[in-house]
């Protein structure tokens, strides 16, 4: 029974979801700032087990949502936010979130990554251990023209918020 019931919240969280590929745009960098505010683009490579997007939450509004593999690129105002992220499924509970100050004029590239696979320039912006998967996944602040590089091939999400 407990194998089912664990099957159940598996399904509802949206890992078993049909939609498996990111099928929106390819990545277009574009480097026209926002007049008052910054972007931030977030993104992550596969995740074992998920192929539903992973909706991108400012200030407790969806923004965006990210494919397994994927992007989404957010425009913000400058000043604090909180940045949260959850499945997007029937219940929608943020799993992972972190508080972040951004600045006019300024691009911010944000990478979901497991730990061990951080590079030596990667900024540690929020991670947490994922017991199924048995090692931590967090959120990183990547250099830019190396996000640039790994952003090229991914696409954005074909329901975006």
């Amino acid at each position: 029974m407990r194998v089912l019931t664990v099957l159940f919240l598996i399904l509802l969280q949206g890992c078993a979801s049909p939609d498996v590929v990111p099928q929106g745009p390819i990545f277009q960098y574009s480097n026209k700032p926002v007049n008052s505010g910054a972007t931030a683009y977030f993104y992550q490579f596969d995740m074992p087990g998920v192929n539903a997007c992973l909706l991108v939450g400012i200030n407790g509004k969806y923004r965006g949502c990210v494919g397994y593999p994927g992007f989404a690129k957010v425009e913000l105002q400058t000043g604090k936010h909180e940045v949260s992220f959850a499945p997007n499924s029937p219940i929608k509970i943020a799993n992972l979130k972190f508080d972040f100050e951004f600045i006019s004029g300024k691009e911010y590239f944000f990478k979901y990554q497991p730990t061990k696979l951080k590079s030596s320039t990667d900024v540690e912006i929020e991670t947490q251990y994922n017991m199924i998967l048995g090692q931590s996944y967090g959120w990183y602040l990547i250099d830019k023209s190396h996000a640039l590089t790994e952003l090229s091939n991914l696409r954005a999400w074909h329901k975006a918020i």
